[in-house]
């Protein structure tokens, strides 16, 4: 038998496993109660994916630590107290050195995060890359496990979203399945972590989703309660930190101090934001030519100094937090200076850490910050009005709430999952108080976000989804219409007449003798008696030309387009090159503009109006 007839080549097989991919869609998403069932399923999946997930990158952390440093992350600092010298200086270089070698397999040279996950959501259908998440996992596992100050739920968000991503692709789902099924391995993960599935959910709908929509709400929340079911299952039903009995608000006249905290919670996390970019300015321009695969090593190095007088900043340091949760009335164990201390050391650490390009995220010393904040301000209540005051531990957790809130930019979600991890409902609405005045006093000085921040350093912006991406990202050029009508000043009313009638009004370019424009005429700005008068309608148009008209050029923003037609009223404006020659390369449309918004914020709420049917 020859191969010919028998072997069929690649140009019959495309086609054959394209029709079966297509008639699978047809059969799982044609029906609309089909559609929905099967969504369920998949975020079944992808809830148990994501909880084991983020569970093995848990564990693989406590086994490096372990490996490393003799103990896991719980009591790890009054185990490193008493580690000789060289351990805790050597350990964060030997890990940097591994992080450094590991970093040459990202594209970006960075391990992965959320706001790699919000640009997934947002711009790139939910699609994730499977070697780039575990490779970035495992960098982040290495990095703490080494000892490097940062988070670990960042990391675990991206690899419950990776996880999501692949179970797209498996079954070939569709970009509005693709972007829900993300929000559930992100809404999973996160429940698994904290043992909080009300803050998981909430945290894939307000920072990665954007949107409450039905549709994406019932099976982030399956995914959600799976996760949780899951973590609890193997790791216990406890929250992330255990409050003492003594945490409790004493007196009603505290709630303004729950005010100024919020403040004072602010201007921490605006300093620590700024310390973060400023680290990483210094070694992008200080270091520059230092070899990007020796920056995590030279970070180890400072780390493991800073290490050698505080240890509570080693990794993520949740058993200094607890510690700090959990101060008695008098603040017993602590001094303020000690906190403050504690404070400045872990914003130090952390923004080395990030700098020099260890995996990690900056919810942890989020949290490691803010319990800082609360306890020293808590503190300072007890000494001003100690009649009135709560104890120390009380104010950590608000404070913890309230940092962690600026940062993210998620004050729902921060709220709820303080509730959640500390598992006690009457200090609820003084974190509620304080999340709420540190988010709206912090977007005075930064970006909806930290994330949104690192976003717009790439020059993405999605403080809006999508819809804010288009008109702050693409340029004019993209959207233009070719279609325009050019006349020149020597042609008479009657033949611009003639031309706008014949295209129901719009612009005429009007040019000079070089192509250039000279203006722009329109059916307002003929005279009435060149509809009437043929002897009159015989003279140039030059008269009544519009020398001055509002223009654009190739290269502004859609944003730009948008202002300023509002500002100006036009519903039509010419396009011209960069340059400043004034060559007229296109128009661009009030109604294109606003269909192209109006589809990017449809998009944004879940609407596939524009991927049906695409892979």
């Amino acid at each position: 038998m020859s191969k010919d007839t028998d072997t069929p080549d690649a140009s019959e097989t495309v086609p054959k496993r394209h029709k079966l991919t297509a008639g699978l869609r047809s059969l799982l998403f044609g029906d609309e109660r089909v559609e929905h069932w099967t969504l369920m399923i998949l975020a079944l999946i992808t809830g148990v994916l994501a909880a084991y997930g983020a569970i093995l990158f848990y564990l693989a952390i406590d086994f490096i630590l372990r490996l490393f440093f003799g103990v896991g992350e719980e009591g790890l600092t009054r185990h490193a107290e008493n580690l000789d010298w060289y351990v805790l200086l050597t350990v964060p270089v030997f890990g940097g050195l591994i992080v450094g070698q590991l970093l040459r397999f990202m594209p970006s040279g960075r391990a992965y995060g959320v706001p790699h996950v919000m640009e997934s959501a947002a711009l790139q259908n939910g699609r994730l890359k499977a070697r780039h998440g575990f490779l970035s996992a495992g960098i982040t596992v290495l990095s703490l496990g080494t000892g490097a100050s940062a988070g670990r739920e960042g990391p675990v968000v991206h690899l419950g979203a990776t996880l999501a991503s692949w179970v797209t692709r498996r079954f070939h789902m569709p970009p509005k399945i693709g972007r829900i099924l993300l929000g559930c391995g992100v809404a999973a993960a996160v429940s698994a972590s904290f043992n909080a599935p009300i803050a998981g959910v909430f945290f894939a709908l307000e920072v990665i989703i954007g949107h409450y929509a039905l549709h994406a709400f019932t099976p982030i929340v399956i995914s959600a309660v799976v996760g949780t079911l899951i973590s609890r299952a193997h790791l216990g039903i406890f929250p992330a930190f255990a409050l003492s009995d003594h945490i409790a608000i004493a007196s009603a006249w505290e709630f303004p101090a729950f005010f100024l905290l919020g403040i004072a919670s602010a201007l921490v996390a605006s300093g620590f934001m700024a310390c973060i970019t400023k680290t990483e300015g210094i070694v992008e321009h200080r270091l520059a030519g230092v070899p990007s695969y020796l920056l995590p090593a030279i970070g180890g190095l400072i780390l493991g100094f800073m290490a050698l007088f505080l240890p509570e900043i080693l990794s993520v340091g949740y058993d200094a937090v607890s510690n700090v949760l959990n101060m008695g009335a008098d603040g017993s164990g602590f001094t303020f200076l000690f906190l403050v201390t504690l404070l400045v050391y872990k914003i130090i650490a952390t923004s080395v850490t990030l700098a020099a390009r260890f995996g990690g995220g900056v919810f942890s010393p989020s949290l490691f910050i803010g319990a800082m904040t609360g306890g020293a301000f808590g503190m300072s209540a007890a000494w001003l009005v100690p009649s009135l005051a709560s104890a120390p531990g009380l104010y950590a957790v608000v404070g913890m709430g309230a940092v962690a809130s600026a940062v993210l930019g998620a004050p729902i979600s921060t709220i709820l999952i303080v509730f959640e991890i500390t598992g006690d409902y009457s200090i609820t609405i003084a974190v509620m108080i304080a999340c709420s005045v540190s988010s709206l006093v912090t977007s005075i000085f930064y970006e909806r976000s930290f994330f949104h921040q690192q976003l717009r350093a790439k020059g993405v912006h999605l403080e809006g989804g999508r819809a804010t991406y288009l008109l702050k990202s693409v340029q004019v050029r993209e959207h233009l219409e070719r279609d325009f009508f050019t006349i020149t000043a020597e042609d008479t009313l009657a033949h611009a007449r003639d031309m706008l009638l014949a295209q129901d009004g719009g612009k005429l370019i009007v040019a000079d003798v070089t192509g250039a424009m000279a203006g722009v005429i329109t059916l307002p700005d003929l005279p009435p008696k060149s509809f009437s008068n043929k002897d009159f309608s015989k003279q140039s148009i030059l008269p009544w030309v519009n020398p001055n008209p509002v223009t654009l050029k190739s290269n502004d923003l859609l944003e730009t387009a948008l202002n300023r037609m509002a500002s100006s009223g036009e519903d039509i404006l010419p396009v011209v090159t960069p340059d400043n020659e004034n060559h007229v390369i296109g128009i661009i449309k009030h109604y294109t503009v606003l269909k192209e918004y109006n589809r990017a914020l449809m998009d944004t709420h879940g609407s596939d109006k524009k991927y049906a049917g695409e892979d």
